[in-house]
């Protein structure tokens, strides 16, 4: 029985930087967050799986950092309303200040032909004024009207700046949402995840300390068989080096252990080394098969699948830019592009789901035989330690003969609940890419306890 993946992979999980993108921060940051009100009266009690899960749903530091990039982009969308309302006051005001000039302007014509019509009034003088004055009106109007065209065209070319900008901020907010439901889901079978594995390391860690025990007193006595000159000092030696090996195994499996608890803490928001004992999920999981692949189970994915959708809003985004008459021909080339990527990003993006939905199904077939083979090996092993303890009452197994057999049933015991948890977590996977959950995180956290 060896753990010293389990520390490889718990030292990685500590210091590694796990993210789903720009907008996921690390998970395993340095910066340790208060911990949550009810973290005392955690203290004193063994921790469900349910109650750890809570706990990371509600204090985890993402959900508060997608929560914070959510209400930035909030505030941006805001922020570029308010831009195009200025526009539309700008262009409001020159609009105005037009139709004041033409209204000016009808009117000074109108008292200028009026004076001019009146008896004696058409002399050289009053029509030279009234000459220079109608040209005056006149070209008011005409700076009024080339000021709106002006401001017209600048409010057009910054209404197309900002309402790009606002389409690409209704895109990322819808992103961070999904994002944020994701981790939510993510974060529970995470949770499972590490709380199966620090369940599994402990009861692995209970076993090595048994065994170590054992290596030590079957020393003790091959000590006393060499005073008696019935064992060489190599079979002695050979005893002595099963004991320091079966201790470095011992402290690297308390290591791991360590190391997944504190990771469990500060997923919690907790203080990483806060006392944590957990309760060991249920074997409660009726065995079955998985359903099998089809068209329809397919379709299911697919079409909860968010990637897909972000991939057929790129096309239609790229598809309206390609249709725009105030592009270069170089831009509209590049849509015309992007379109096509997107298209083929699309396919490829249907090839991975229906691949990864195989391997869900075959994960779930392959973790349910492997889970009987462990009920039948463990019940296999109950009835044999059971006649080997009537047998040691008859004086027919010695004490260290049967603390040997204990720590076989109990081997069992522990990889028949490492095979339930396996089987568990493979339903969990199949079920949230049917719902359209992406298990990025998950991934790396899985690939680092393997």
């Amino acid at each position: 029985m060896k753990f010293y993946p389990y520390k490889k992979a718990c030292a990685l999980l500590v210091t590694g930087a796990l993210t789903t993108g720009a907008a996921v921060p690390a998970l395993a940051a340095e910066t340790k967050t208060a911990a949550p009100q009810n973290a005392e009266e955690s203290k004193t009690k063994a921790m469900t799986l349910k109650e750890i899960q809570e706990l990371v749903v509600k204090n985890n530091r993402l959900k508060t950092t997608l929560t914070l990039n959510q209400e930035k982009v909030i505030a941006g969308l805001s922020a570029i309303d308010d831009g195009l309302k200025d526009l539309r006051d700008s262009q409001d005001k020159a609009a105005h200040a037009r139709r004041d000039a033409s209204d000016a302007a009808s009117k000074g014509q109108a008292a200028i032909n009026g004076t001019l019509s009146l008896p004696g009034a058409a002399t050289g003088t009053n029509k030279l004024w009234g000459t220079i004055t109608s040209g005056l009106l006149s070209g008011a109007v005409k700076t009024a009207s080339g000021m709106e065209t002006l401001v017209d065209n600048v409010a057009d070319r910054q209404r197309d700046t900002l309402e790009d900008q606002q389409t690409e901020l209704k895109n990322t907010k819808m992103d961070l949402n999904k994002t944020k439901e994701d981790w939510e889901n993510e974060s529970l079978a995470v949770t499972q995840l590490l709380v199966t594995k620090t369940v599994q390391v402990e009861k692995g860690v209970s076993l090595l300390t048994q065994k170590q025990s054992l290596l030590e007193r079957v020393c003790r006595i091959e000590e006393k068989k060499q005073e008696l000159g019935f064992s060489t000092g190599t079979d002695l030696s050979e005893k002595k080096l099963a004991v320091s090996e079966g201790a470095k195994e011992l402290q690297s499996a308390k290591d791991g252990l360590t190391l997944l608890k504190r990771q469990l803490n500060d997923l919690m928001g907790r203080e990483i080394d806060e006392e944590l004992i957990i309760t060991p999920p249920e074997l409660t999981r009726t065995i079955e098969t998985a359903p099998a692949y089809s068209e329809e189970l397919l379709k299911t994915a697919t079409d909860k699948n968010y990637k897909l959708k972000t991939l057929r809003r790129d096309k239609q985004q790229a598809e309206t830019d390609s249709k725009k008459n105030d592009r270069y021909d170089g831009q509209l080339k590049a849509s015309r592009v992007d379109m096509q990527l997107a298209d083929v990003s699309t396919e490829e993006e249907k090839v991975n789901i229906a691949n990864d939905l195989k391997k869900k199904l075959d994960a779930i077939n392959t973790a349910a035989a492997e889970y009987q083979n462990k009920k039948d090996a463990n019940s296999k092993a109950k009835i044999e330690w059971e006649q080997q303890q009537k047998s040691a009452k008859l004086g027919l197994v010695s004490a260290v003969e049967l603390q040997a057999l204990e720590l076989q049933y109990e081997q069992t015991e522990m990889e028949l609940s490492a095979a339930a948890y396996a089987y568990d977590l493979a339903w969990e996977e199949y079920t949230m890419l049917m719902n359209g959950t992406t298990l990025d995180i998950y991934d790396v956290y899985k690939s680092k306890l393997s």
